[in-house]
């Protein structure tokens, strides 16, 4: 607890904590908030949006008795600052706790912010403390809101028209956009033929190289065929003359590259150390919170890790002169010290990437960080020496020989070769190829060959190289080339790539195969959805639009109100035509669903956990179009499969669909029956012996089963319960009936993955794809109502005060929020839930 007169400064976590205060006077006392107090609430939207999109914070997760400890360090405290990280989520953490404790402490609160945790930097930060910047605020509140719209308008759609569970985000949606694009692209890729040619020379004074050919008569070639290839080497080998040109010899530069950004940094982990962009941001944050270093105590060792800027603080760039003319020369040192150009829209008040004290040398910290750190603090520290260094400086030595061929063409055959004369930055970094200042048209010589070449040398060949190749497909994306691309075309900030590569993994849309992302079916299905459906939202030009507003934000130049209504009265008009795409409407519904009114259905029948009500589904459907006047193609396709299984009670159905305009739907639901049908008979045969067991098991194996969950204190783990399934199979023992149906409940969660789904159903007696699309179209009905409810319910600002009645306690803003939170993770909300929460909504309804 903090005594009467002390300064209460406050940071994001307890690691921070523990390292400042080592570096500030016993006046402070030193508290973490553990990230953010307050957020948007998880169960409803939180966002009221008919007083200027107002965001309706709450407690955020475990923060209560977090909250409670600062507040009574406010009220014994003389001055309080707060300390967060130095970026829009980190003033919108001061702004936070500036509200929240504004009753507890009624002097003025002090923002301090520092790019580095030592203690220069911090005492320079207290003395010139200044306001909480509500400009960087706004920024992160508008970037909250519009995610939060975004992700709960749109989920509900994913769940309906793709998969239950599934989730739209504002740019992660871009970022699988682009990788399922690449992946189509890779395999539309139409490979081309293409031959090259090299020559073994000797030259008159009995040097040997090999060489390339780069020209004919001057200009670009391609050859694509056998026969071409050999025309040319024979042309070639019957030469009218062969000999050197003129040989280039010049000296060439190289500059230093400039320090670590966010991005760059991410792209050289994920290169050099195959680390993710989660996992880099992970240790970056360790180095830069502070790590024990013995007697010495805990040390911040490098600048705040979220940047985009490669500006470099005067007394870093001094220390870092001293430290290279003292360890390498100052040879190494140039003559001027390098600057390097930020890219446009970076905050240049903040620094790259760096470590805080130059002399703490990878080598002299190797007793105090793990393995991981070690690796990620050498690739900074090296980069950021390097990037004062000196160019490095090479002899480059370019050949050329030409040969007039027996054709009369003139084939201009080169090589090139490159030695180091200075290494300068390299001296730290390494030596790199030659071959990175040579380009594709000339043969490399790593043999010192070509220096003992003269101008204009005859020469003679010794052999002939020819060899037939194929264009390639752009390659897929890695993590580091994916930082690249969102960078490049302006989506996401330096603190969202590891969030965004991470959430497209987490959830399943993406898969990182040998360090490469490939899209899952479910990613592909996700985004041809959001494509077709929202092409505006998820074009990547209009996303990288969006960002370029939000900076406008954070510089003060733009309300994010303003910014927030101008996108909502255009994404309301997108979502209302995404919600009707592919509706079907007209005559036609009101014809099948006239016809279909006096069928006689069968009862209800229970199957597993699904009920399978034909007279409910029917009379729902109706309602819909009763209401609505149009269904969507779902709806529609379900209908026609209902009315199918039911024609023998229709015996006009065909000379309807004719007549209304339906034939070819009505074929296509025929076909989906007659397939059924043939299933249903093969399956039959299917027994369930030991045998067909191993059999239905192995149909998993592609399966990858979600992660264990805790719900009421249980554990749910799927892959433990089916493993224990499949040893019990394998030992021989038969599985009971209830063993069968809840390995069918695992069936169903995961569909997507089991090869031969249809099979694995027949044999479990699951619903087919033909019954899970009607339930799921019956379910669309209920989820659009459901929806519709939930949102309106989410605008409501004063609920009802709790009502205790017997024993229970009638609490409606509890309840709806229980309904919200259990409908927003795909769970099914019963009749009577349902009810209630129409009898809510028409509480609510003003």
């Amino acid at each position: 607890m903090a005594s009467n007169g002390k300064k209460l400064l406050i940071v994001e976590s307890p690691t921070k904590a523990r390292t400042i205060t080592r570096m500030v006077g016993n006046d402070f006392n030193i508290m973490a908030s553990m990230g953010h107090i307050r957020d948007l609430p998880e169960r409803e939207l939180g966002v009221d949006i008919e007083h200027d999109f107002a965001p309706q914070y709450v407690a955020a997760g475990r923060s209560g008795k977090v909250v409670s400890e600062l507040k009574a360090a406010a009220r014994k405290a003389d001055e309080i600052y707060l300390a967060p990280d130095p970026d829009r989520e980190g003033e919108a953490i001061a702004w936070h706790l500036q509200e929240v404790l504004r009753n507890d402490f009624k002097g003025d609160f002090k923002r301090v912010t520092f790019h580095e945790i030592t203690r220069s930097a911090i005492e320079k930060a207290l003395a010139s403390n200044g306001a909480v910047n509500m400009d960087l605020v706004d920024a992160q509140q508008a970037r909250r809101v519009l995610d939060r719209l975004v992700g709960y308008r749109i989920s509900p759609l994913l769940w309906s028209r793709v998969a239950k569970g599934s989730s739209a985000g504002r740019v992660q949606s871009v970022a699988l956009r682009l990788i399922v694009e690449r992946e189509r692209e890779i395999k539309a890729f139409q490979p081309e033929e293409y031959w090259v040619f090299k020559l073994k020379l000797i030259a008159e004074s009995g040097v040997e190289f090999t060489v390339k050919l780069a020209r004919i008569d001057g200009k670009n070639f391609r050859i694509d065929n056998v026969t071409d290839a050999a025309a040319l080497l024979d042309a070639v080998l019957n030469h009218r003359s062969c000999q050197v040109g003129n040989i280039d010899r010049s000296k060439r530069l190289r500059n230093a590259p400039p320090p670590f950004t966010t991005s760059t940094l991410q792209q050289v982990a994920n290169q050099q150390l195959r680390f993710s962009a989660s996992n880099t941001m992970r240790v970056a944050q360790s180095l830069y919170e502070g790590v024990e270093l013995g007697s010495r105590g805990a040390v911040g060792l490098i600048t705040y890790m979220r940047t985009d800027s490669v500006n470099i603080a005067a007394e870093a760039r001094a220390a870092a002169a001293a430290f290279i003319r003292e360890n390498y020369g100052k040879e190494f040192y140039p003559e001027r010290a390098n600057f390097f150009k930020s890219k446009s829209g970076a905050q240049e008040a903040h620094e790259a990437i760096r470590p805080t004290d130059v002399t703490r040398t990878p080598e002299s910290l190797k007793d105090f960080l793990d393995s991981q750190q070690l690796k990620l603090y050498t690739l900074i520290w090296k980069r950021f020496v390097a990037s004062q260094m000196a160019k490095a400086e090479f002899a480059q030595l370019n050949v050329s020989v030409y040969v007039q061929g027996a054709d009369a063409h003139l084939y201009d055959f080169r090589a090139a070769a490159s030695s180091v004369i200075f290494p300068g930055f390299m001296k730290v970094l390494g030596n790199l190829s030659a071959a990175d200042d040579n380009d594709d048209e000339s043969a490399v010589d790593a043999s010192g060959a070509l220096a003992k070449l003269h101008d204009h040398e005859p020469c003679r060949i010794s052999d002939t190289l020819k060899e037939q190749k194929f264009t390639e497909p752009p390659p897929r994306f890695t993590e580091a080339t994916l930082i690249k691309e969102l960078e490049e075309n302006g989506i996401g900030r330096p603190s969202t790539y590891a969030t965004i590569l991470q959430t497209i993994q987490n959830r399943k849309y993406t898969a990182k195969v040998q360090n490469k992302l490939e899209p899952t079916e479910l990613g592909c299905r996700v985004t041809d959805f959001l494509v077709q459906m929202l092409p505006t939202l998820f074009d990547v030009k209009f996303t990288s639009q969006m960002e370029a507003e939000l900076d406008e934000v954070e510089a003060g130049t733009r309300k994010w109100t303003e910014m927030m209504k101008e996108f909502y009265g255009d994404f309301q008009q997108w979502l209302a035509s995404a919600r009707d795409f592919g509706a079907v409407e007209g005559d036609k519904l009101n014809i099948l669903i006239e016809a279909m009114k006096n069928i006689e259905f069968a009862p209800a029948e229970k199957n597993g956990r699904f009920v399978r009500d034909d007279r409910k589904f029917f009379n729902s459907i109706a309602s819909k179009l009763a209401r609505q006047a149009k269904l969507t193609e779902k709806q529609f396709n379900a209908l026609l499969d209902l009315a199918i299984i039911y024609q023998d009670q229709l015996p006009d159905l065909q000379k309807l669909s004719q007549e209304a305009g339906f034939a070819e739907e009505l074929q296509a639901a025929c076909e989906r029956f007659e397939a059924k049908k043939l299933k249903d008979a093969q399956a039959a045969s299917q027994g369930l012996d030991t045998a067909g067991l191993l059999k239905l098991f192995a149909a998993f194996d592609k399966v990858e089963f979600a992660e264990p969950t805790v719900r009421r204190g249980r554990t749910f783990d799927d892959k433990k319960f089916f493993d224990s399934l499949r040893t019990q199979a394998e030992s021989g023992k038969l599985l009971s009936s209830k063993q069968l149906e809840a390995l069918g409940k695992i069936a169903l969660r995961y569909r997507e993955n089991i090869v031969d789904y249809p099979s694995v159903a027949a044999v479990l007696n699951l619903p087919d794809d033909t019954e899970l699309a009607a339930e799921e179209s019956a379910n669309t009905v209920v989820n659009d109502e459901i929806a519709r409810l939930l949102e309106g319910l989410a605008q409501v600002t004063e609920w009802a005060a709790p009502e205790r009645k017997g024993r229970r306690t009638y609490d409606d803003k509890s309840f709806y929020q229980s309904l919200a939170e259990q409908f927003n993770n795909g769970r099914k909300l019963s009749d009577k839930q349902l009810a209630a929460l129409k009898k809510l909504a028409e509480k609510y309804q003003k």
